[in-house]
């Protein structure tokens, strides 16, 4: 019966200056709002990274060579490789993308061959794959995103139209299905060219980079070490000057780099609560200079000290959650619209009881000081203030 007489009390007196209250919870409002929605975004993009990396596929490894290279010849030993099922080989080719007047600034020209598709995970959404006949042939054909297709032609009916690749010209065969961007595979922006066919746009034919297919998911770790061995052993290449990836060290690293961007983002956040908490013991200290007779009465008539300690304790905390609460309920809102919006945004529990706690820790930490000068008044002093 007493707490909650001290509750409705506590209750009372924060009601009692409402503009003085919604401008001190303004604070904390911003502050658990501003964690949840930043925390949000960051696992909301954790998320999309990992469908993405699940969607391409969990059983491709990268190889990266920082010295040295590969001839084409070479895809048929890699592919023989115990643990591998296939491979391809990628050139990244730094050449100009156009159709008539328009260009396309965010195409990104590659050459492999006809295994990438398969490989790579991705799917045509018309036309038809590279072909051996086209590596063989060195045709002047390609593949292409579709946002390149709309560049071009603002339209994915790209199929039979000429483009020029750094000024030379390819026939578009095919056009991948819309898949996004996701661990530096664009395929919108994909243009893929036949490997033997980069020649015409000034590449040398070596091959720095490669991706394989491992023969199931347990198979993985086999295969990374056989392509490494390979490397290594079969091509004299010096363990520090390449790197051998599986999808999932890849995502591991990715999270690593987002979980840090979010404490360092949650950490800035952080500060508008500290602020809000200096806030909150500046409106309590107001309170008990307005409240002195109040408390000279109460001590004048039995209060002990630490009944008047815990009464301005809990004005400070039913403060603090209040503004917890609807900070809270605003970060939810904020992230709501945001994956309305297309941002993936996701609201953990975890962070919900993380702000929570982190209101009533506000509210007592801050509230601990106007509720210990109040309870140390004498009441006679307190009585003969006006």
């Amino acid at each position: 019966m007493k707490w909650l007489q001290i509750g409705k009390d506590a209750t009372r007196n924060v009601a009692r200056n409402k503009l003085r209250t919604v401008l001190t919870m303004l604070g904390l409002v911003i502050g658990i709002s501003s964690v949840i929605v930043l925390v949000g975004m960051s696992d909301g993009s954790n998320r999309q990274v990992a469908e993405q990396m699940k969607a391409l596929g969990g059983d491709i490894i990268s190889a990266y060579l920082f010295e040295g290279s590969l001839g084409y010849d070479d895809m048929d030993d890699v592919r023989a490789l115990p643990g591998v099922a296939d491979a391809v080989p990628s050139k990244h080719l730094n050449a100009s993308v156009s159709a008539g007047t328009e260009k396309s600034n965010r195409a990104a020209v590659e050459a492999s061959d006809e295994h990438y598709l398969d490989v790579r995970n991705l799917k045509l959404a018309a036309g038809r794959n590279l072909s051996s006949v086209d590596r063989e042939n060195k045709s002047k054909v390609c593949v292409i995103g579709g946002a390149v297709a709309r560049d071009l032609f603002g339209t994915t009916d790209a199929l039979g139209r000429t483009i020029k690749l750094a000024g030379d010209e390819f026939t578009v065969v095919g056009v991948l299905e819309e898949k996004g961007e996701s661990m530096g595979l664009n395929t919108e922006g994909l243009v893929l060219v036949p490997h033997q066919s980069a020649g015409t746009l000034g590449s040398d034919g070596k091959i720095e980079t490669l991706y394989v297919r491992a023969a199931g998911d347990d198979a993985v770790q086999l295969a990374k070490g056989s392509v490494s061995d390979y490397l290594e052993n079969e091509k004299g290449i010096s363990p520090a000057m390449f790197s051998v990836n599986t999808q999932d060290e890849l995502l591991g690293a990715g999270g690593t780099v987002n979980e840090t961007m979010t404490l360092l983002l949650a950490g800035i956040a952080s500060i508008s609560l500290l602020v809000a908490g200096i806030g909150v013991m500046n409106v309590m200290l107001v309170s008990v200079a307005e409240r002195v007779r109040e408390i000279g009465i109460k001590k004048a008539l039995g209060a002990r000290r630490g009944d008047i300690l815990i009464q301005f304790l809990v004005e400070a905390l039913v403060l603090s959650l209040l503004g917890g609460a609807l900070g809270i309920l605003l970060g939810m809102a904020l992230c709501a619209a945001a994956e309305y919006a297309g941002v993936p945004c996701v609201v953990s529990p975890t962070v919900v009881c993380v702000a929570a706690g982190a209101s009533m820790v506000i509210g007592l930490v801050f509230g601990i000081f106007p509720a210990h000068r109040a309870s140390q008044l004498h009441p006679v002093v307190a009585l003969r203030q006006e």
